[in-house]
């Protein structure tokens, strides 16, 4: 289909080939991203919007309109911008930051291969407000495509159309919180109907995500059905007032050719966020943790040993180390005063002791009640533990949405670093590129994990929905018994999901699991940080098989949904020559029971041109090992 706005006064624009004058100039002014994929056409929708029509390989995508344009002295293109970081943290080790760069009247962009993304600037002086539930761009598709919306950061996925997508499953209320302190805000929106971003979109030809990037003290946005036919809004989730000059956090439009592509496009939010605040980093560890729920002493150091004997690098003592975990004062560890009565033996100090003789970092629980008291709070609590010898902190139930609780968070993220302490964030948070700037900030939930036990078809969309967003803390278990998926599945969950703090074994202590399974070598001998990462192919609430290397040893794993499959696995990523392979998958694949059995394969050769395959259970999958042959 055509896409055709109607004459405006943009000028024209002429940037080397990149950017390029139209047929007839001030009605087809476009520019077109690094590698000449994704083209965007702007035009004037109205008197005080930007009009930008996305194509991707010359078929439409969506057309966004964003509202608060002011036509300045038009349109300038500042050139092609080709540059590279180094990222220690993250899914790739060399981060390319190339794009086109384009300013409209008071609107920036840049247009990446992976996609556009803009944010308004304002000069001057004096407050501006920002209503809740404000419109800051809306998105015109051309038909009613299958979009995979949730209600909340904690939902369940599945497909729906553009027509009905505010049919989803609604939020669950706030749950109360004890002694009468006010509400959990583990759901943190007030917005029916609406959905959380990224907000994916399946077109004939394309893969597309809208989100925002770089959201610091602003209010999130969510996502709204339009009236009209096939629309989108992206509204603000609260108020926000600012004092100029200001700028607003980045808007996009992620597109590729499909899921896997589109997964690839990752570290998009991350050039859009300034570079690390942190100049040494040495004391930022990623690692695999272990968590600790019966807080007594003789399971921390059981936990401990556990980690030491299976390369796990901390334990988490969990909520209950300092009593109530709302109204209990973290400058004071023990044990609520009915568990002391009963006998239970709780020494936080004993425990720290005995991990830092064997290496292991402790990470502690901390609630967002006591990190926001005005006497006693954040900037007492912080020093003290780090004082301890604490490792770094968990924050739970923080609060998400408003731009007070943005600018908050983003604050107790810069206080850790200050403290050099690294860092968690529960239940409902998501980042938005920002791990960039502070990279203390490992991971946070924002994701139906292992704590709701979701089903293969959850798990088999998340790497296409939610860790578009970055680090999910999913928390994979092991051998519980409220896991609906087969081990092998639970076994790929380690590499599947991308998180530098991998919580493993969730929900068990040290002496209900059985380590001595050949499978686990997977979560033993695996990193949680990447030089290389590739989605190789998938389907989004189907199938997904994720590929990253760390060296010159790869880990791949594959999920799978609905039906047993035989997943075709490329391995056109390895380099010449032989490699090694030890696969892990699922023992039967027409048992589609949970926890169906696990299997280690007699390690074999494989080579590049040779592709793999795998037969995997309805809720099965599968888990690889594959080091060059030397």
């Amino acid at each position: 289909m055509k896409t055709h706005f109607r004459a405006t006064c943009l000028a024209c624009l002429a940037l080397c080939g990149v950017v390029r004058a139209g047929e007839n100039a001030g009605e087809k002014d476009f520019f077109t991203s690094p590698d000449g994929r994704l083209t965007v056409t702007l035009a004037a929708a109205a008197d005080d919007a930007l009009g930008l029509a996305v194509a991707y390989d010359g078929a439409p995508v969506v057309r966004v309109t964003v509202p608060g344009f002011e036509k300045g002295a038009g349109v300038t293109a500042d050139g092609l911008v080709r540059r590279a970081w180094e990222n220690a943290f993250g899914e790739r080790r060399l981060v390319r930051d190339d794009f086109a760069r384009v300013r409209a009247g008071n609107v920036e962009l840049r247009l990446y291969d992976a996609g556009v993304a803009w944010r308004l600037t304002a000069d001057g002086t004096g407050p501006q407000t920002f209503a809740s539930e404000s419109t800051v761009a809306t998105f015109a598709f051309d038909g009613d495509w299958r979009c995979w919306p949730v209600s909340h950061n904690q939902g369940h996925y599945e497909p729906f159309r553009l027509s009905n997508f505010d049919e989803m499953a609604p939020r669950p209320g706030f749950a109360p919180v004890a002694a009468g302190i006010g509400e959990m805000h583990n759901y943190a929106t007030d917005i029916p109907k609406t959905a959380e971003g990224p907000f994916v979109v399946e077109g004939p030809s394309w893969t597309a995500a809208l989100g925002e990037a770089a959201n610091l003290d602003f209010a999130k946005v969510r996502f709204a059905k339009d009236a009209r036919a096939h629309t989108v809004r992206a509204i603000l989730e609260g108020s926000a007032e600012v004092t100029r000059p200001w700028t607003t956090p980045w808007y996009y439009v992620r597109v590729a050719a499909n899921p896997a592509a589109l997964y690839n496009g990752n570290d998009l939010l991350l050039n859009l966020n300034a570079p690390s605040k942190i100049s040494d980093t040495s004391w930022i560890r990623p690692g695999k943790v272990l968590r600790v729920a019966r807080l007594d002493t003789a399971t921390g150091k059981a936990a401990v040993d556990f980690a030491t004997a299976n390369n796990l690098q901390y334990i988490e003592l969990d909520c209950g180390w300092y009593g109530q975990e709302h109204t209990g004062d973290p400058l004071v560890p023990g044990l609520a005063p009915e568990r002391v009565a009963r006998g239970e033996r709780f020494d936080l100090f004993e425990i720290l002791a005995y991990a830092k003789a064997q290496g292991v970092g402790v990470i502690l629980y901390v609630n967002r009640e006591p990190l926001k008291r005005a006497t006693g709070g954040i900037d007492t609590i912080l020093p003290t533990l780090k004082g301890w010898g604490v490792a770094g902190v968990k924050y739970g139930f923080v609060n998400v949405g408003s731009q007070r609780w943005n600018a908050w968070m983003t604050a107790a993220i810069e206080k850790g670093a200050a403290n050099g302490l690294m860092l968690d964030a529960h239940d409902e948070y998501r980042l938005t590129g920002q791990q960039r700037t502070w990279p203390n900030i490992l991971t946070v939930e924002g994701i139906r994990g292992n704590e709701e036990m979701p089903d293969a078809a959850h798990n088999a969309a998340l790497v296409f929905t939610r860790y578009l967003a970055g680090p999910g803390d999913y928390t994979p278990c092991w051998t519980v018994g409220r896991v609906k998926n087969s081990l092998a599945h639970q076994l790929a969950l380690g590499v599947a999901t991308f998180s530098p703090w991998q919580f493993l074994f969730w929900y068990q202590r040290p002496d209900q699991i059985d380590a001595s399974h050949p499978a686990l070598d997977v979560w033993r001998e695996m990193p949680t940080v990447w030089d290389e990462t590739r989605a190789l192919a998938g389907a989004i609430g189907d199938y997904a098989i994720v590929a990253r290397r760390q060296g010159e040893r790869w880990f791949v794993a594959g999920l799978n949904a609905h039906a047993r499959r035989t997943l075709d696995v490329p391995l056109d990523f390895l380099g010449d020559g032989e490699w090694a392979l030890r696969l892990f998958r699922d023992a039967d694949p027409a048992d589609d029971r949970p926890l169906g059995a696990v299997t280690a394969d007699a390690p074999r050769r494989v080579r590049a041109d040779r592709p793999l395959k795998v037969d995997c259970a309805a809720n099965g999958g599968f888990a690889a090992i594959i080091e060059r042959v030397r």
